[in-house]
This record gives structure tokens, C-alpha cells and sequence, in this order.
């Protein structure tokens, strides 16, 4: 892309901008939201580069409102003239469109939502800098997977004058290694601070993991046993429960999966509390609209829901007050309280049952009582009197959220980790999760 350090200036946007809301007619408003990023991507086999490839790309959503309609259109941003003429093209063919659609009754208008400009850039070594260091370190193991770093840019401004900016700088290495029998540890190395010791000690982790791993795998029958989840399983259980289960929409339209806990016919665990915490800095405060959330929103506190994801749409739907959520009011940056359980203290703790690494295929399996369903993955082990034994083979289970973050939760892990989202299909996403593990005394497989 030509002149791409434009794309990352505020003012190349707002310009851009304002030159389009300046062509709009008096019953017309307009909300543009910019997707950015500057990227490296690699993708590693064997501890050697297989594929690279530096990116760069911006798209541009138009959210066009004319009367009580609205219709939304998507265009690539290269900060050329040429897009201004396009944009002008889609507005005008939208004119047109827009008069065969209905209105729209729930429809959210733009407002002034302030101005902001939030930057993460914290110094990191070149990307060959950090790719050689890990080549070097993984020189002598077979890994697999990908390495990204680069800077990605989130904004929204629209036509009656608010305007938001974010841009954070990070890298993640998604990785697995594997042993002779092909059986392989997940890991993952990610942030926006370059630490060679901790990457040493997170590869140095996942190489004795996979030491255990030529062991005979242990079939486990079916059945309930104590677990240990690493925070790695529990974000995949965060991510499940983002699909519904804390959205005041799905909650007033009965597709809910914490009815009861709503209708404070059940409790969780008071050692369980959950936010959506912004001070991670891994996700921008403003959803599409503009809309700033709070800092900090208590979503479940000590076993007591505190609150639903609202978006205003929501909120005009339903007559609710709005948390200024996104549209699909899920969790963009949750965070999940510590307790006391150390380090090296879990597999004592644990004593006998199942140390699961990863859980991968989750899904609900009865979304009305909060029931879901998933597998087991990777480093999964088998412990007998506080020591691994054997992995495992892998293992279907069904459990619900009223067990694991309640009455069969244990303790939670006094550490956390940040894992950050690592998607990339069109676009490296932002946001992620801190989460402690957590100990289970029941945990049921079905299969």
C-alpha cells in the first residue's frame, strides 16, 4: 500500500472524514468506523520460517442513516482521493437503496460522544530482532505456529462531531510443540512488553510438559472427577459464555443462559467475581457508535449478578438502561478475580483427578440452564497424589456454568494471565481476558 504511515495519523481520518459529512443532505447523519493495521505475520514448522508476510490494510464501515432508515456499506481506506469518490459513489447508490427498506424501530441515532485518543505503544525489539531470539530458542524442538506483531488501529468518528481513536502496538507467538510421536503442547507467548526470560520459561514449560507426553496415554472412563483448569481452558470458558450469556438482548428475547441466576433464583460461587475491565488496554473503550463504556462494569460480584452487557439498541428495544455494550454485547475485555491457590500448590491440591492445559470445540448443549460442551486438548494429564502420572486420551465433557463458577469451584489460582484474541480472519482482532485457573471438585465427562 502506498504512503501507508498516513493510515496511522488521527488526521488523515478525520479529514477524510469531515470532507464526507460535509456532502451529506440535512436528514442524512453518517458514523464511519476504521479498522487498521500494520502486521507481520510468519508462520513457523519445524522452528523455521514457512511463510511471511507484512501487512497493511484499512477498511472503512459507513453506518448511513437517512429519515428513520439506516444501511450499512464497507470499503478498504487507502488515504488517496480515490476514496473519497467511491465513498461519495456507495452514499449516493444508498440514497436510493434506503427508500425500498423499512424503518427501523429501535434505531440509534449518532451522538456527540466526546473525543478521545488512546495509544498503547510500548517499545518493542524489531520484529526480526524478536523472530531471530525465537528461532534461536527453538532451534532444537519441532514448533509449530504462528508469530504476529505490529500495530492495529481502532477508531470511530461521525457527523454530528464525536470522535474516538485507538492504536496499540503487541505481538503474541501462538505456538505447539511436538514430540516423535506427534503428540504436542499448546502455548502461547503474547503482550505488549518484550520479556526474553519469560519466553524462555514459557517454552521451558511447555518442553517439560511434552517430556510427559511420551508417556502411555490413560484411558479415563466416563464419569465426575476433581480438575484443575489452566486460565488457558478457563478464556476458552469465557468465550463460550460471550456467546449470549451475559447479553441483556438475548436475556429479554429467553435465549439467556443465566435465567435463574437473573431472576436470583441461583447463586454462584461468592469466590467467583467477573468484569469487563478496560485497564488492560487490549481493546478500545468505544464500541462502533462511539459510545464510551465505563472503565470498569461489575458483571458478576462475589456470586451475585451485577450486570448485563446493554448495548443502547438494546436498551431502546427493552426500555433498560444501556451500558453502551457493542451490538452483540459481548465481552471485550474481561477480567476475572484471583484467589488463593499458588502455584506451586495445584497438583497438591489437586491430589488425584485431571490437569487440563486447553479445552478446544466448545459449544453450548442447553443454553436455557447454562449447560455447555467441549473437549480436552493438548497437555492434558492424569494425577495421582499431587503428581502427573500419564496424559490423557482426550475426553468429551458436559458441564454447566452453575457448577464450574459455583457450587463445585474450589479456589482460584492467586496468578493471572492476560491472553489476548488472537483471530485474524480479515483482520487481527483486538481484546482479550486476564484469568486465573481455577480448581474444580467435580467436573463431569460424558465421553
Amino acid at each position: 500500500m502506498k504512503n501507508s504511515k498516513v493510515l496511522y495519523e488521527p488526521s488523515s481520518f478525520e479529514i477524510f472524514a469531515k470532507k464526507v459529512f460535509n456532502e451529506l443532505l440535512a436528514d442524512e447523519s453518517l458514523t464511519m468506523t476504521l479498522a487498521a493495521e500494520e502486521t507481520l505475520f510468519t508462520r513457523l514448522s519445524n522452528a523455521k520460517v514457512r511463510q511471511i508476510t507484512n501487512l497493511h490494510q484499512a477498511f472503512i464501515d459507513y453506518n448511513f442513516i437517512k429519515g428513520n432508515k439506516t444501511l450499512t456499506f464497507s470499503l478498504p481506506f487507502k488515504v488517496s482521493e480515490d476514496d473519497f469518490l467511491l465513498a461519495m459513489k456507495k452514499i449516493k447508490e444508498s440514497r436510493l437503496w434506503i427508500e425500498h427498506l423499512p424503518e427501523d424501530p429501535y434505531l440509534v441515532r449518532p451522538e456527540f460522544y466526546g473525543v478521545t485518543k488512546d495509544e498503547n505503544l510500548f517499545d518493542l525489539p524489531s520484529n526480526d530482532e524478536m523472530l531471530s531470539f525465537i528461532l534461536d530458542l527453538a532451534s532444537h524442538v519441532d514448533l509449530a505456529g504462528v508469530f504476529s506483531s505490529g500495530e492495529i488501529i481502532r477508531a470511530t468518528i461521525n457527523s454530528v462531531g464525536q470522535f474516538h481513536w485507538f492504536k496499540t502496538r503487541n505481538f503474541y507467538l501462538d505456538y505447539s510443540i511436538y514430540n516423535k510421536k506427534q503428540k504436542a503442547v499448546k502455548s502461547l507467548y503474547a503482550g505488549n512488553e518484550w520479556d526474553a526470560n519469560a519466553l524462555k520459561a514459557n517454552i521451558k514449560d511447555s518442553e517439560f510438559k511434552l517430556s510427559l507426553m511420551d508417556r502411555e496415554s490413560k484411558k479415563i472412563e466416563r464419569g465426575s472427577y476433581r480438575v484443575f483448569l489452566a486460565p488457558s481452558a478457563v478464556a476458552e470458558l469465557l468465550g463460550t459464555l460471550s456467546w449470549g450469556g451475559v447479553s441483556m438482548g438475548d436475556h429479554q428475547r429467553g435465549n439467556g443462559s443465566f435465567k435463574d441466576l437473573w431472576e436470583k433464583k441461583k447463586k454462584l460461587s461468592p469466590k467467583f467475581s467477573l468484569a469487563e475491565d478496560f485497564s488492560l488496554g487490549m481493546s478500545p473503550r468505544f464500541n462502533d457508535r462511539g459510545e464510551v463504556a465505563p472503565s470498569v462494569l461489575p458483571l458478576i460480584e462475589n456470586g451475585e449478578l451485577k450486570n448485563f452487557l446493554t448495548s443502547t439498541r438494546t436498551a431502546n428495544e427493552y426500555k433498560v438502561e444501556t451500558n453502551f455494550a457493542t451490538d452483540w454485547e459481548g465481552m471485550r475485555s474481561p477480567v476475572i478475580s484471583t484467589g488463593r491457590l499458588a502455584r506451586d500448590s495445584i497438583l497438591k491440591e489437586l491430589g488425584t483427578g485431571l490437569y487440563l492445559s486447553d479445552l478446544h470445540y466448545l459449544n453450548w448443549s442447553d443454553r436455557e440452564t447454562s449447560r455447555l460442551t467441549g473437549m480436552t486438548r493438548y497437555a492434558c494429564f492424569w494425577v495421582e497424589n499431587g503428581e502427573i502420572v500419564s496424559p490423557i486420551q482426550d475426553l468429551r465433557f458436559d458441564e454447566s456454568f452453575y457448577s464450574l463458577f459455583g457450587d463445585a469451584l474450589v479456589d482460584l489460582t492467586n496468578y493471572s494471565e492476560v491472553i489476548p484474541n488472537t483471530g485474524s480472519y480479515f483482520q487481527r482482532d483486538v481484546g482479550g481476558s486476564r484469568v486465573p485457573g481455577i480448581l474444580l471438585s467435580d467436573f463431569k465427562f460424558t465421553l
